[in-house]
């Protein structure tokens, strides 16, 4: 008779240790990795059905050996989003003080039941791993012999490090549908809140000090999805949102994680210089990324996106726009850009940013970068050509193209939510909120478009290359990146190929 196996109850942490094990072995069977950890084969299948509950983002106890739900899960969600905003702002909080605003949240919640015990608090702060310590202050303003030290100190920061493996990341506000006839009314109106933080997003931009390697933009939006993403399975862009269409702590550290992991695959170490406002209070735990925060309120000196990136990418993102006005007034048809456009436009200006630029940036932020004079990336000739027609157009007089891309420079991208803001981003959101957006958005592109559609467009964009000129190598380059990815989405369907695929009968 076979021996009985005796029956063993795991933590989170030695199921996170397999979960590992596993991504990190995927030749290996799973028989094997069973008998390795001393586990039955069924077990291991368990773990790895829901092994997304046992992720770090799941808040659990490591050494928990049993998944406690939460009874109140929308008040304890209010409460971390408060205590963490506090911690940003460095506010000392001790536990009576987290049981009353747990209590109010509760009341806000309609929950008549909930009581903020002191048992309630201890299962709080061990599920959410919370200890209370001394907060130590520190100062609020520099001087210039801060930045020259910490110039001097950021080639034993960098020590170990290529120049392709250090980054910097910054957040800016875009008002992304603004015409240059609304430029100067949106200067004196303040964007908290009704139309005008509608007509806003936030772009998080990061790229190394090379420029060779630029990634992919975050837009964070007002709505959770506007109407512009009906039928759309893929983004530009990638994309979150909330109420605020603020960068917060949570979208921010699920955005380190998601790089992360990325770097991971690349088996990448790099080097992340950020600064420090409230939503860079709180980073996760990261693997192949370094987290430098640069000197409190030196920014406009020390943080190379500051000292001409994000201008750059803004002017031509207000180059698109532009371009964009004049073609609808040839044709006599109103401008309207939605969200899903100006993610388009964004991916576009991003790209656009030239690697000298970003270089120039980084050297002049007291980064050893070998780089040329910077230049512009813009035509300035092609440049006033275009704003000419546009005050034209609109009859503007003495507002130059500048005043147009920086108006929104000061837009806030971060900031204290309200308890109505926390209490309402915990809420479940119906499909009525989920997919508001504003009157001017235009309407639904409805068409139906067919692969064959995407080959004739693709046939047309070529012949006018080869009838009109400007047919360079990058540009048959992209033409044949569009033509193979054409392709993939012909025979399977726009997913990966593997050997098998090659073998499987027809």
């Amino acid at each position: 008779m076979a021996q009985k196996r005796k029956r063993c109850s795991l933590s989170v942490a030695e199921k996170r240790n397999i979960i590992n094990y596993v991504d990190q072995n995927p030749m290996t069977k799973k028989l094997d990795i069973a008998n390795k950890f001393g586990i039955p084969a069924s077990t291991l299948a368990t773990i790895l059905k829901f092994k997304d509950k046992f992720s770090e983002e799941s808040g659990l106890d490591v050494n928990s050996k049993r998944l406690k739900s939460c009874e109140f899960k929308d008040v304890e969600e209010c409460v971390l989003k408060w205590l963490k905003q506090c911690r940003d702002k460095k506010i000392p909080i001790g536990g009576p003080i987290l049981q009353e605003k747990a209590q109010r949240f509760a009341v806000e919640l309609g929950h008549e039941g909930f009581r903020a015990s002191n048992g309630w608090l201890q299962n709080f702060k061990k599920r959410n791993e919370v200890v209370f310590r001394k907060i130590c202050g520190e100062s609020g303003s520099v001087n210039e012999q801060v930045c020259d030290d910490w110039k001097d100190k950021l080639a034993e920061l960098t020590t170990g490090y290529d120049p392709e493996d250090i980054f910097n990341a910054d957040e800016t506000g875009l008002f992304y549908k603004c015409l240059p006839d609304k430029t100067l009314s949106f200067k004196s109106d303040k964007c908290n809140g009704g139309k005008n933080s509608k007509l806003r997003l936030t772009v998080l931009l990061g790229t190394n000090c090379t420029g060779t390697y630029k990634l992919k933009p975050l837009i964070i939006g007002k709505y959770q999805k506007p109407r512009c993403f009906k039928n759309v399975n893929n983004l530009p862009t990638d994309y979150t949102s909330n109420h605020k269409a603020w960068m917060t702590s949570d979208a921010f550290c699920n955005w380190l994680k998601s790089l992360d992991k990325e770097m991971k695959k690349k088996n990448k170490k790099i080097l992340m210089f950020i600064d420090n406002c409230t939503a860079h209070g709180e980073i996760p735990n990261l693997k192949n990324i370094k987290i430098k925060y640069l000197p409190p309120n030196t920014t406009s000196k020390l943080q190379p996106l500051d000292q001409g990136i994000i201008q750059s990418f803004k002017m031509h993102y207000r180059k698109e726009v532009v371009r964009r006005f004049l073609a609808d007034v040839e044709r006599q048809t109103p401008t309207t850009i939605d969200v899903l456009q100006a993610m388009w436009m964004i991916a576009k200006a991003w790209n656009l940013v030239t690697e000298k630029t970003i270089a120039n940036c980084f050297k002049k932020s007291g980064f050893k970068v070998t780089c040329e004079d910077e230049e512009d990336d813009l035509p300035l000739a092609e440049l006033a050509r275009t704003w000419q027609r546009v005050q034209e157009e609109l009859h503007l007089q003495d507002t130059d193209f500048e005043d147009f891309v920086t108006f929104d420079n000061d837009l806030a991208i971060c900031g204290e939510l309200t308890d109505a803001d926390i209490v309402t981003s915990v809420l479940p959101v119906t499909n009525a909120e989920a997919d508001e957006d504003e009157e001017e958005e235009g309407e639904i592109d409805e068409h139906n478009f067919t692969i064959k559609d995407a080959y004739n467009a693709l046939n047309t964009i070529k012949s006018v290359f080869l009838k009109k000129g400007g047919l360079s190598d990058d540009v048959v380059k992209s033409i044949t990146k569009l033509d193979c990815a054409l392709d993939v989405i012909t025979h399977t369907g726009g997913k990966q190929t593997t050997i098998n695929d090659f073998f499987s009968n027809q």
